[in-house]
């Protein structure tokens, strides 16, 4: 009855409301809370496909899941490298194990000056082992061939700056400790293909050489010490496979760490990034909070006659707050439910937006163009709002989490039903008798 009492009373004002004032206001409200709600589903989209395309490139080609480093060397270390390779690949949630060496160099062409880069040294296989990375690492020339103990793998960026093709020579200079203290070692490779990951860090500082090709170099005569890298079915599930890991008995002598562990700095930041835009963009849910309580504390005062009558007839303050509590709820549930779907709208079609902005803005400049060319040449280039001289990206990546989804939409409605009450606060404190006597 109580519940019925409120829905009937709630409808019946907002049906006379209408009659005398329309929903000018509602409608102001519910177009506010749809374009906040559109907004930030967009940017978080956007964030979560640059963020989230970022992580995955580090974890999947450079650090891993998890990584397994021997704490000492002995003699044997190669052989437990082999053995704790073997157990940690019987593990169930594991999916690949790939060991891994990786040093810093210069590279050298006789096209461009030396430049920084790291050498990471892996199996010639690499891509049996661990075909997620071979999903990463796209051939723009030539194959990923590690065949040839003399064969390097290049970066896009870093091939465009060197001047270096596929079949070139580069020189490799590393350092080496020898008995007369540190000296330069050149070696001499041959490019075998060129790589494209979308992440500038790796396609402007990451070769690739085998692993006999790294003990070479590296080796000094003793086989230098390298790192396994695990990859599990579900990387978010790895604590439990730290713990199995750590509990092999041929993992003695091993650390292990999870992804989290040394990348925690750079993904921290990414999570502050995130966090301070969603507290940025959500400021319009306070715009549009602070208009639903204006709007419906003129309102509470407008209806205090036959507030103070509900009230003379017994019925509690708090019911008739629910009215206008709900009359808030509405708001932002109508708001929500037209920005959540025009959000996913835009995230999902956000490429072809730029492509239908772009088309637009360079039909205006066209036809300026036309008509000015008589008076004053014009640029013929073209308008791009992600141009790639100046971004490093084909298209605008764009994920969108079910889970943030829902929170904006609890943000909205907390907005709005939090407004409402806090404009219904004073029907508790309003006295029928004086109300009724003053009318």
């Amino acid at each position: 009855m109580r519940v019925a009492l409120v829905l009937r009373v709630a409808a019946r004002s907002f049906r006379t409301r209408r009659r005398e004032k329309g929903y000018g206001s509602s409608l102001l409200s519910v177009a506010g809370i749809a374009v906040g709600v559109m907004t930030l589903t967009v940017v978080l989209a956007v964030m979560n496909g640059f963020q989230l395309g970022f992580i995955e490139s580090i974890v999947e080609i450079s650090s891993y899941h998890l990584q397994v480093t021997a704490i000492g060397t002995g003699a044997d270390s190669r052989v437990q490298e082999d053995r704790l390779a073997s157990a940690l690949a019987r593990l169930p949630a594991v999916t690949a194990v790939v060991p891994f060496l990786e040093r810093q160099a210069l590279l050298e062409t006789p096209f461009a000056r030396p430049r920084a880069c790291t050498i990471r040294a892996v199996p010639a296989d690499l891509f049996r082992r661990d075909p997620s990375q071979q999903a990463r690492i796209g051939m723009q020339e030539g194959a990923f061939d590690l065949g040839d103990s003399h064969s390097i793998v290049i970066g896009s960026e870093l091939a465009a700056v060197t001047g270096a093709g596929v079949g070139d020579l580069l020189d490799l200079v590393t350092l080496e400790r020898g008995g007369a203290g540190i000296s330069a070692r050149r070696s001499a490779f041959a490019v075998s293909g060129i790589f494209r990951t979308g992440y500038y860090d790796f396609d402007a500082g990451l070769v690739f050489l085998s692993l006999s090709a790294a003990d070479a170099l590296f080796g000094g005569g003793a086989a230098p010490a390298r790192t396994l890298g695990v990859k599990i079915a579900d990387r978010f599930a790895e604590n439990g496979v730290v713990r199995a890991a750590r509990g092999l008995p041929e993992a003695a002598g091993w650390r292990v760490e999870s992804w989290r562990t040394y990348n925690r700095a750079f993904f921290d930041a990414l999570f502050m990034e995130k966090l301070m835009m969603l507290l940025l963009v959500g400021l319009i849910f306070v715009v549009v909070g602070f208009n639903v309580y204006h709007s419906l504390r003129r309102t509470v005062f407008e209806k205090m006659e036959e507030i103070a009558i509900l009230k003379a007839l017994g019925v509690p303050p708090l019911q008739i707050q629910a009215i206008f509590v709900l009359e808030g709820l509405l708001i932002g549930l109508v708001g929500a439910a037209v920005g959540l779907v025009l959000g996913l709208l835009l995230s999902v079609n956000i490429n072809a937006v730029f492509s239908l902005v772009e088309a637009a803005v360079n039909g205006l400049l066209a036809a300026a163009s036309a008509l000015l060319s008589p008076l004053t040449p014009m640029d013929g280039g073209g308008f791009s709002i992600f141009s790639p001289m100046y971004f490093y990206l084909t298209s605008v990546p764009s994920r969108v989490l079910l889970r943030e989804a829902y929170l904006v939409v609890f943000l909205a409605l907390f907005s709005c039903g939090g407004a409402a009450f806090a404009a219904s606060r004073a029907i508790s404190r309003s006295r029928p008798a004086e109300v009724l006597r003053n009318e």
